[in-house]
C-alpha cells in the first residue's frame, strides 16, 4: 500500500487513508523481523509486544473512548516495570490487531469527525471528550511514532 494521493485536501480521506497507510506500514516492518519476540531497548518492548499495544490503542481510542462500549483492560498488558507484554505467538498478534482495526474502521465509517466521544472511557465528567477527528490525528501520530521505534528495533535485530 502506498501513501494516499497528494491531490486529496478531504480530511476525512486524509486521515483514513494515512492510518490504513501506517497500519500496513507496521505489519511491513514486522514482516519477517528476526526474533519478534526478543527485545532489543533497554525498556523491555518487544516488536510483537509492540503490535499488541497498537492493537490496543486501536480499542482503546476507537472502540471504548469515542464508541462508548465497555472493554476489559483499555489499557493492555504491562510487566511490573511498565513495559509491553505479549505472551501470545506473532500470528496470534497479528489476528488480534487486524480484528482490532478492522472494528476501528467500522466505528469511524458510522461517525462524523465533528462527533465527540462518550462519557464511558476517559472522558467522564468534567473532562472534555475529544472530536473523532482529533483521535484519528491522534492514533495517526501514535502510529508514526512507534513505526519509527520499530526501524530502530529492526535495526538493532539485523546489527
Amino acid at each position: 500500500m502506498s501513501e494516499p494521493s497528494k491531490k486529496l485536501s478531504d480530511p476525512r480521506q486524509l486521515l483514513e487513508g494515512y492510518l490504513d497507510y501506517y497500519r500496513e506500514e507496521i505489519l511491513r516492518k514486522l514482516d519477517g523481523f528476526p526474533e519478534p519476540g526478543l527485545s532489543r531497548v533497554p525498556s523491555g518492548w518487544t516488536p510483537v509486544a509492540m503490535l499488541k499495544h497498537l492493537a490496543n490503542v486501536e480499542r482503546r481510542w476507537f472502540q471504548w473512548d469515542f464508541a462508548g462500549e465497555q472493554v476489559a483492560n483499555p489499557n493492555g498488558d504491562r510487566d511490573a516495570d511498565g513495559a509491553l507484554v505479549a505472551t501470545e505467538s506473532p500470528a496470534e498478534v497479528k489476528e488480534v490487531y487486524l480484528a482490532q482495526c478492522e472494528l476501528s474502521r467500522q466505528i469511524v465509517a458510522g461517525a462524523s469527525l465533528s462527533d465527540v466521544a462518550s462519557r464511558i472511557g476517559r472522558f467522564q465528567p468534567p473532562k472534555e471528550p475529544p472530536t473523532l477527528g482529533w483521535i484519528m490525528f491522534h492514533v495517526l501520530e501514535e502510529y508514526m511514532r512507534h513505526a519509527g521505534h520499530l526501524d530502530i528495533a529492526r535495526e538493532l535485530a539485523e546489527a
